[in-house]
């Protein structure tokens, strides 16, 4: 098992003590501090002792992902686990299934920065409100 490094992505939105804690850094961080990546998005790839996880997943995606997951999803990791650490109100979050993803990312819209799509699972570890979903339109 190796250790993997994630990067903090820093939104407004984000908390200067939660992350901070979470891996043992003085609080408050300098600046907010909102996801924990890791995953191998090309955008922002965690890190191993040798190398990014994007690059050492591509340069052998069978041995690393299983043979079943390299073939089913193309050699790329399926899934950017991220760890929110919220201190204000998030922005409307809309999130495409994966064909809509795949075209609007093809057709150059610039609000979709790659062709995937961005099923998500949530885990609170601290209490919040979330909203899900909408009604349908009149």
């Amino acid at each position: 098992m190796e250790r993997l490094t994630g990067v903090i992505r820093p939104y407004a939105w984000g908390s200067r003590r939660v992350l901070a804690e979470l891996q043992g850094r003085p609080v408050p961080s300098p600046a907010p501090e909102a996801e924990l990546w890791l995953g191998a998005h090309a955008g922002a790839p965690a890190t191993l002792e040798h190398g990014k996880l994007d690059e050492v997943i591509a340069a052998d995606p069978e041995s690393v992902l299983g043979t079943a997951t390299a073939r089913e999803f193309g050699g790329r990791l399926p899934f950017l686990l991220k760890v929110l650490a919220a201190e204000e109100p998030l922005s409307l979050q809309a999130h495409p299934d994966a064909a809509r993803a795949a075209a609007r990312f093809a057709a150059g819209d610039v609000n979709y920065i790659d062709d995937q799509h961005k099923p998500e699972l949530l885990v609170a570890l601290a209490p919040f409100e979330v909203l899900c979903g909408f009604r349908p339109l009149a």
